[in-house]
């Protein structure tokens, strides 16, 4: 039995089969964030479905069906005969402007903080011109009198009261529904056009409210997009980022500036498929309303360290052993390495409720007192119970450095495990593995 206890690869193989077993725990508090995580997700998508989900506006549109003639099928060559089909051309803005007032708040749903928001968007702009050149080649008739305005939103539970355009001068009512297969949740009014008929301008308000995003299609030929809010953490995203922003205590404003060279589709799309639609959408530019809940990810990555730091501690204990004369039993490394998952399924509960730093300040300060005062009396030495406490703060305060470095947390992870292994060496450099259980065993 001695020799059992004293033996340093059946010690050694016993701590590497328990930092294997705990696998096990940190992929439970693994699957416990995820579920948090979703929880909160969920609370958003219930919140989003009574309030307005994110909104993406696209338009205004001008839409003109017409008659196209294409051959039969197998009369390619001779094209004697041919097939009559109606399609339809989208005409984008010449000019696009947008005037965004984002008024925000947030909803509590438990214990989770949804951000909301009503958009009151003044936009204007005009159309250039429409040709029958503008059509296809083999356009036969075009329904100058069906055409339509036609404006896309996300979620039409965020729109709010009577929408008017005012088209030429003249004001007119939108009705709900786009008629196009595409782009099929919005609304659209009819319009007479006529050919050659000149420059035609717009001017519409809309009230628009959502959750969590907003974001714009940049659909005109030159599209000017200004936006203020009283939101002090926004997220700017999509295709293109702001030429101007300001940030301050009491909200943002930002300038986006655009022309249609940046984007994949033209200004007049004769028939819409699939592909363009999706460069439609993936055009889209604007913001997102940030709540520090971005603790989730943190954890997420900090539990990916959680083997590594067992290790590292494992290793710490083991020396001490080597170094003190003092043999530890398996289950005091267990209650250790319980300890330090606990850290884990702490700051996640604390973080929900007073945030990340304070629950990752309190949680690592509460890890290393236990395991700081458990070590001075399983080691007979205060000493040594302090430099662990030290250890350990050094440990959870290095884990918090990586985290808020996101970009260089593998090069400073890389150092450190270098660092970690070279003083390791160095200490052990003297010893002779051979006749430390033999040592051991005699006295």
């Amino acid at each position: 039995m001695n020799k059992l206890i004293s033996s340093v690869n059946i010690r050694l193989l016993i701590l590497g089969v328990m930092i294997i077993l705990f696998l096990i725990p940190l992929s439970m508090v693994g699957s416990l964030i995820e579920e948090r995580s979703l929880s909160r997700m969920e609370a958003v998508s219930e919140v989003g479905a009574k309030w307005s989900q994110s909104q993406t506006l696209l338009g205004p549109i001008v839409v003109i069906p017409y008659n196209i003639r294409i051959p039969k099928s197998g009369t390619s060559q001779t094209k004697e005969k041919w097939d009559y089909i109606t399609d339809y051309a989208y005409f984008l803005p010449e000019e696009l402007n947008y005037e965004a007032k984002m008024l925000t708040e947030e909803r509590k749903r438990g214990i989770y903080h949804i951000p909301l928001y009503t958009n009151k968007i003044h936009l204007n702009g005009k159309f250039s011109n429409i040709l029958v050149s503008d059509f296809p080649m083999d356009t036969t008739y075009i329904y100058w009198e069906d055409a339509r305005v036609m404006v896309s939103v996300s979620d039409l539970k965020g729109l709010g009261g009577d929408l008017k355009l005012n088209w030429n001068g003249k004001e007119k009512n939108f009705s709900p529904g786009t008629k196009s297969n595409f782009f099929t949740t919005g609304m659209s009014l009819p319009i007479k056009l006529e050919e050659n008929q000149g420059t035609m301008n717009f001017v519409m308000d809309i009230t628009l409210k959502g959750s969590e995003s907003f974001s714009i299609i940049p659909i005109g030929k030159k599209t000017k997009v200004t936006m203020d809010s009283n939101w002090k953490d926004p997220s700017f995203n999509g295709n293109l980022l702001p030429v101007d922003r300001e940030i301050h205590e009491t909200g943002f404003r930002s300038v986006w500036e655009t022309s249609y060279f940046s984007r994949s589709y033209p200004q007049v799309v004769h028939s819409l498929d699939d592909s363009i639609v999706n460069s439609i959408y993936n055009s889209a530019f604007g913001v997102s309303l940030l709540i520090p809940v971005d603790h989730y990810l943190k954890l997420e990555r900090s539990v990916k360290y959680g083997l590594l730091f067992l290790v590292t501690s494992f290793t710490l204990f083991f020396l001490m052993e080597v170094f003190g004369g003092i043999i530890l039993h398996p289950i005091q490394y267990i209650l250790i390495g319980c300890a330090m998952v606990i850290f884990y399924v702490l700051n996640l509960s604390l973080s929900e409720h007073i945030g990340y730093l304070s629950a990752y300040i309190i949680s690592s300060l509460a890890v290393t007192s236990l395991i700081g005062y458990y070590a001075m009396h399983v080691l007979n030495h205060k000493r040594k119970g302090i430099i662990t406490a030290l250890y350990y703060l050094t440990l959870y305060s290095f884990l918090y450095v990586i985290l808020a470095s996101e970009d260089q947390a593998l090069l400073l992870g890389s150092v450190t495990l270098f660092a970690i292994l070279a003083l390791v060496m160095h200490f052990t450099r003297k010893i002779n593995w051979y006749q430390f259980g033999l040592t051991t065993t005699n006295q």
